[in-house]
């Protein structure tokens, strides 16, 4: 394994790590990341030494998340696995949050909840309906 794969793998692996995963998630991903072509599960097994059913929950963890897809190759009867285009996949999840967020605010504003409790709420809308139009205007710009 080159020096920049091991780089990237720690990378991904530490990220996984922030956001309450498993450092071998990370590692999964990082693996399909720097493939130019799809991997089966024994690919991965063999690039991260890690057991097989140590790479499937994490594949199945990755496709629940929407980092990765499953893809059919021509004459493999395999299941292959390749990552997602992220970005996408972070401006649909911040749309979701921003819509889940938005309704419930919607749903409260004139009940008897707390003023205070209600002014974070409408402050946590206000946040996420901001991050929601950075990241439609960063996709606009770079086209991803």
């Amino acid at each position: 394994m080159e020096d920049y794969e091991k780089k990237i793998i720690e990378m991904f692996s530490e990220i996984s790590k922030l956001h309450g995963l498993s450092k071998s998630i990370g590692a999964i991903y990082a693996v399909l990341f720097l493939s130019d072509e799809p991997l089966s599960i024994p690919d991965i097994v063999e690039k991260l030494k890690i057991s097989k059913g140590n790479v499937s929950m994490g594949l199945k963890k990755l496709e629940e998340l929407g980092f990765i897809r499953k893809v059919m190759v021509i004459g493999k009867r395999r299941n292959y696995y390749v990552v997602e285009d992220r970005f996408s996949s972070i401006k649909d999840i911040a749309k979701k949050k921003y819509e889940i967020i938005s309704k419930t605010y919607e749903s409260v504003k004139d009940s008897k909840l707390p003023k205070d409790k209600l002014k974070k709420l409408e402050k946590m809308k206000n946040l996420s309906e901001k991050i929601l139009k950075v990241l439609e205007e960063i996709n606009n710009e770079e086209n991803i």
